[in-house]
């Protein structure tokens, strides 16, 4: 009977150790990338963003997107209960309140959690020059695979730029490109 309860064991371990294998593998294969911001914008794709999106602060006052359009964007899609968008936090405030961006970029980040206690918790005497909103969902345009997801926008409402996963913002290439997006005569497209 020992016999049969070892071999029973040994096809078990076997079974975990082939479905951890295969769940790596698809992980690996088809889950999100983590970002490079250095290659923040080389995508071929632009298309338009969706300013029709309402959002709210973090008093829960109704924001439309449309007010930050005119400008660059850098939009930033997050949670307090991801690690890995906390963990950029510190790099998305270092790059807003650089000297080349500050007044020229609006930096904005959108909450996507349950509620907006935990958003303003977090927040809350961190001083950081970003703009903190909240999203009960997202639109078309802005779907990604998982969060955190950041996308930047062209003054003229053009999504130029994706990056999905946590990364280092504060970075001289994210400075230059999101210069260069200041200046309409550039065509982004082009480095």
């Amino acid at each position: 009977m020992s016999e049969v309860i070892r071999k029973s064991n040994r096809k078990g371990w076997l079974l975990v150790l082939v479905f951890t294998i295969a769940w790596t593998g698809i992980i690996y294969y088809l889950g999100p990338r983590v970002g490079a911001p250095g290659n923040f914008g080389e995508q071929t794709i632009r298309f338009p963003a969706n300013f029709d999106w309402a959002l709210s602060d973090l008093n829960g006052q109704p924001i439309k997107f449309e007010k930050f359009k005119g400008k660059p964007i850098f939009l930033n899609i997050w949670a307090t209960w991801c690690g890995p968008c906390i963990a950029e936090m510190p790099s998305i405030a270092r790059l807003a309140a650089n000297p080349k961006l500050k007044g020229k970029v609006e930096f904005v980040c959108v909450a996507t959690d349950s509620s907006v206690t935990p958003v303003r918790q977090y927040v809350e005497g961190k001083g950081w020059p970003m703009t903190f909103l909240h999203a009960d969902s997202l639109p078309m345009s802005l779907q990604t695979d998982g969060i955190p997801a950041t996308f930047a926008i062209s003054p003229e409402g053009i999504i130029v730029g994706v990056v999905e996963g946590s990364s280092d913002w504060d970075n001289p290439e994210v400075v230059t490109f999101l210069e260069k997006l200041t200046k309409p005569e550039v065509d982004v497209s082009k480095k």
